[in-house]
């Protein structure tokens, strides 16, 4: 009956798998226990103390098989499901499935109309899909309850949703709180840090009094302008501009009682204009690990202009010349004319592309590694604290303004980045970013990884100690990252590495104070310590 099928995914809190009410499935499941490492099994702090007694060293060499499987794949065909919600632009998403048959795996597409609908079919095919290798998301929500992340987790099944990614990055009122909640910019050490890559934020009608104040205070507001965006939506949708503060104020007020919310932003001073137009650059990001950040740029992104020449004060007409979505600039003009890829773009800024790109992958960076935290705290109620979605990536699109003095500011995450445009040439990007992203999680494994890694980090260990002892106090999770990176940094193509940072400068003398940056966002000792490492190896 339906309530069986309902009540047969449910999760056993000691073991986290999947539990299914057919014998089948229980019997495999057992099968699947007994087959698991020693150390699978045991706490963190059990594993911390094994580590202790001297088997480092032996952990990069052999992982055991659960880690093992989540690291990599073996010789073998690779199968995976792909989700779609009815309705959802198809194209938009379905480059994602053709990067996988051109990698070799074979994809089983799966519509839906709800959620519910969604989650009843994945209970009912629970016994075929614990034979698949990947799960593929072709909605703009998401498909995947917590139980079937744990379970792929478990299992070393890759999902391409990072659970938490939709209220914490791609929600603009949720990327706000993230910031606020984790950077405390109403101090002034964390609105330093706040102001160096993004724009201060605020959610209303929640954050009403504070921006009152600050609108009140003439020495801390010089903004020519204020920006009103919707918590939800995309494309532009529902985005405008304010020149007055008290109009500001006004539509705070209108908005509250329509029981709407906003988020609003100070427009930027001075931005950099290409030909007297205002523009963003769409840039292409990978994520392969929030705990803590694993973040690759892609080489291949999107300069997006607006579609008539700037004007200093936004009005109603004038709405296009300040928003630079192709979704509102390609209604009254060609695609192909109002973006450049970033090779051209490259070009025009000619000897300082190499420090403006410095400068993006650095905001990127401390933009995604200031909400680790957030993931944490979501990921410390699922299960018995110990998910952490090793299996997850995330493939979205962050957009970037720089000022007139190449400074980038990020404007927002795109979760669910659009993939299918008018124009060949900026789809041809997209096609690329795809490609490059499966080859960069399934591209192999090239060499021992782990012997390799092991000689990188003994030659961080000084003569007086030993590996075990100098490197006692990594987890297990701390060796499942170095050892998934090895093997990502193997096959980056067209991928280049934000985090873990290296020691670029910014510009002469200047470089990315992260000890700082971390100790401001309250990250707990080990975590500083592994950064550390992380800069070391790099």
């Amino acid at each position: 009956s339906t309530k069986d099928v309902l009540d047969s995914y449910q999760i056993d809190e000691s073991f986290l798998h999947v539990v299914s009410a057919t014998n089948d499935i229980k019997e495999n499941t057992s099968k699947a226990e007994q087959a698991l490492p020693p150390f699978a099994n045991l706490s963190e702090n059990s594993i911390n103390v094994s580590l202790n007694k001297g088997q480092v060293r032996e952990l990069f060499l052999s992982p055991g098989t659960e880690i093992d499987s989540r690291l990599f794949f073996k010789e073998k065909a690779l199968k995976s499901v792909a989700l779609r919600r009815r309705g959802d632009p198809a194209l938009n998403y379905m480059k994602r499935k053709e990067a996988l048959l051109d990698q070799g795996f074979t994809v089983g597409l799966q519509r839906f109309g709800s959620w519910n609908e969604c989650q009843l079919q994945l209970r009912r095919n629970a016994s075929r899909y614990r034979k698949v290798d990947h799960f593929l998301c072709l909605s703009k929500s998401y498909c995947f309850d917590d139980n079937l992340y744990i379970s792929s987790e478990r299992r070393g099944v890759r999902t391409d949703r990072i659970l938490g990614q939709l209220e914490i990055w791609s929600n603009k009122k949720g990327l706000c709180r993230s910031f606020r909640s984790m950077l405390k910019p109403w101090t002034t050490e964390g609105l330093k840090w706040m102001k160096t890559f993004t724009f201060e934020c605020w959610v209303v009608p929640a954050d009403n009094n504070e921006l009152e104040e600050k609108l009140s205070d003439k020495e801390y507001f010089k903004a020519p302008g204020w920006v009103f965006k919707p918590d939800t939506g995309g494309g532009g949708s529902g985005i405008y501009g304010v020149m007055d503060k008290n109009k500001v104020i006004n539509d705070i007020n209108w908005w509250k009682k329509r029981k709407k919310t906003y988020v609003i932003q100070p427009m930027l001073t001075n931005p950099l204009l290409i030909k007297n137009r205002k523009f963003d650059l769409r840039t292409h990001v990978l994520v392969t690990s929030v705990s803590p950040m694993r973040i690759f740029v892609h080489s291949n992104g999107i300069v997006r202009f607006a579609s008539q020449d700037f004007k200093a004060n936004y009005t109603k007409s004038s709405r296009t010349a300040f928003l630079t979505n192709l979704s509102v600039g390609g209604k009254v003009a060609k695609t192909e004319d109002l973006s450049w890829s970033f090779e051209e773009f490259k070009h025009f800024l000619n000897e300082k592309a190499d420090e403006v790109f410095n400068r993006i992958d650095v905001a990127i960076a401390r933009a995604l590694v200031a909400t680790e935290g957030k993931f944490k705290e979501k990921y410390t109620r699922i299960g018995n604290g110990t998910f952490g979605c090793r299996t997850c990536y995330q493939q979205i699109g962050i957009d970037i303004l720089l000022d007139a003095d190449l400074r980038p500011y990020i404007m927002e995450i795109n979760g669910n980045p659009m993939q299918n445009f008018k124009s060949k040439k900026v789809t041809d990007l997209c096609i690329q970013f795809q490609h490059d992203i499966t080859k960069l999680l399934y591209g192999g494994v090239h060499g021992d990884i782990g012997r390799e890694l092991v000689k990188d980090l003994e030659a961080l260990v000084p003569a007086s100690e030993t590996f075990d002892s100098f490197y006692s106090w990594l987890s297990m999770d701390h060796i499942e990252y170095l050892l998934r990176m090895k093997a990502e940094l193997d096959n980056m193509n067209g991928f280049r590495v934000a985090y873990p940072p290296s020691d670029t400068k910014l510009s002469a003398g200047e470089t990315m104070d992260w000890a700082s940056f971390l100790q401001h966002l309250e990250a707990p000792p080990e975590r500083i310590k592994f950064h550390n490492l992380l800069m070391a190896l790099k």
